[in-house]
């Protein structure tokens, strides 16, 4: 798939004019709701919205293995990818009808590189501040496993959009083909394991890349390719393809921030010897003029301005096909000497690494009012009417493919490795003992576990279980971590706020299931 964004024709479409008589919050709706067809960029990695309201926008991506660097672990620039709609959704919340935004400034601090184990990317974004002309965002970034990411902001610009102008980016349908959109493709491209990184002087490295030998996948999903290199310098193109095409029409500013990243990453590195661990921790760009899909290429040339023993200060301006700056971006490599890459990251190792911890979906069921019930059936008929709740809940327990954990008197802990499965299972639970007359409470969560004399442990449990205390007769409450988990599976939820959990440091956002 080398180049494909250059060799196949885009799929997907741009929005048509129509959507200016519209106000911004009703067009995102309508996007995510899927009456409005999918943009390009969204067709080529599967980034999309999970979720809009006034003042704030949640944008989701699969974390597909097409984002890996060569070391395994994906670019950073991939989290930058999603949290430029994260915020620029945020603030166009706010727009009314015939309004757009660009966004002139993104600012992105990394702090956890995701994998192809971290099942998705999210960012949610929300407005700070906003005027007619101006709207300030910030976004967390985290995974499908809870963890967080980074943090982003972003200053957009609000302006009136000319329908002929946007009736003029419209980017035509393909044909129809057999072949899915491109993120959900075999992978393909190069991703080495630690005795490359430990062998091998970062200059090489890169030599290596210029040449056209070492293309990760991210690169290849992309476009990326390295045209010339030295120590501190590093020159990288990415085509302007109608495959990076935002609704709008315009090169989407992510695709941006994932070129100078990928840049300023490999200037740092070229000045690293072998057996030296380095990652990008910051990024922030300026955004000078929109970029229309054409011919030619997008430009990055970084260049190392500082050099000290742990950090590199690298500058970054991008040019377009016509040759006028686009942007300009500056970023710093931390770099680690004298650390080994030690842990394997090829694909295989990744999938198959046998680790104390793993990602689980977790389902709390819990009757309502039971001693209460209990009291006034007494004994003997309530002994019945708990034999009959626990054999119908392991009956769906089967039915759904989890595992049940641990039992106490009414109550239930069962795993999932589907959150979907999870919250169909306790819905089903819920509507068919309802009409028993029996109300439960469940609580949904998803995070990494420890296993121990086959009980699960860990801070996801105790969420998950806390969840499911907050719930109230008939209600299934999940985490905002579960509801970005099924984007997609057509589930419905209604928002139940932030609550505060016993126990947990940090507020977690709730949803009940309908």
């Amino acid at each position: 798939m080398t180049q494909l964004v250059v060799t196949e024709q885009p799929r997907g479409s741009t929005w048509g004019a129509d959507v200016l008589q519209s106000s911004g919050l009703e067009v995102l709706r309508a996007g995510l709701e899927r009456r409005l067809p999918d943009a390009p960029v969204t067709r080529l990695t599967g980034l999309r919205l999970s979720e809009v309201g006034l003042g704030m926008a949640t944008a989701w991506m699969p974390a597909s293995e097409w984002w890996q660097s060569g070391a395994g672990v994906f670019f950073a620039g991939t989290t930058a990818f999603v949290a430029d709609m994260a915020v620029g959704s945020a603030v166009l919340t706010s727009a009314p009808p015939g309004i757009g935004i660009t966004t002139s400034e993104l600012s992105v601090s990394f702090l956890r590189a995701p994998t192809i184990r971290s099942q998705t990317i999210i960012g949610r974004g929300r407005l700070i501040h906003g005027t007619r002309s101006l709207g300030l965002a910030e976004a967390t970034l985290e995974d499908g496993r809870g963890r967080l990411l980074g943090h982003a902001s972003s200053r957009c610009v609000l302006f009136r959009v000319d329908p002929e102008i946007l009736a003029a980016r419209d980017v035509v349908q393909p044909a129809a083909s057999d072949l899915p959109d491109p993120y959900l493709r075999e992978v393909e491209g190069e991703v080495y394991g630690p005795d490359y990184w430990d062998s091998t002087p970062g200059l090489t490295v890169m030599e290596q890349v210029v040449a056209g030998e070492f293309v990760p996948p991210g690169f290849r999903l992309m476009g990326l390719r390295g045209v010339e290199t030295r120590e501190g310098e590093m020159v990288m193109t990415m085509p302007a393809s109608g495959w990076l095409a935002n609704p709008f029409g315009v090169v989407y500013g992510g695709a941006i921030a994932f070129l100078a990243d990928a840049a300023i990453l490999l200037s740092g590195a070229t000045t690293v010897p072998a057996a030296t661990a380095f990652n990008t921790i910051d990024l922030k760009l300026y955004f000078l003029r929109p970029v229309v899909p054409a011919e030619g290429e997008l430009v990055a040339r970084a260049t190392v301005v500082h050099r000290g023993r742990t950090i590199a200060v690298v500058t970054c301006p991008i040019t377009g096909p016509d040759g006028a700056l686009v942007a300009q971006a500056t970023g710093s490599v931390l770099i680690l000497p004298g650390r080994h890459w030690e842990r394997p990251v090829q694909i295989a190792d990744e999938l198959t690494v046998d680790t104390a911890r793993f990602l689980t979906t977790l389902l709390f069921v819990d009757m309502v009012d039971s001693t209460r019930r209990a009291t006034e059936l007494g004994d003997e008929r309530w002994r019945r009417l708990l034999s009959d709740y626990h054999a119908f809940v392991r009956e769906q327990i089967r039915r759904f493919r989890g595992r049940e954990i641990d039992s106490a008197g009414d109550g239930f802990f069962v795993a999932f490795d589907s959150a979907a499965r999870a919250v169909q299972c306790a819905a089903a639970v819920r509507d068919q003992l309802k009409k028993l007359g029996v109300d439960v409470r469940c609580g949904i969560h998803a995070g990494e576990c420890e296993e121990s004399g086959g009980k699960l442990v860990g801070i996801a449990v105790h969420i998950g279980a806390r969840i499911g205390a907050a719930a109230g007769a008939g209600e299934i409450l999940i985490s905002s971590t579960v509801k970005d988990l099924v984007a997609g599976s057509g589930l419905g939820f209604d928002e139940r706020g932030e609550h505060t959990l016993k126990g947990v440091a940090d507020p977690w956002r709730l949803y009940a299931v309908t």
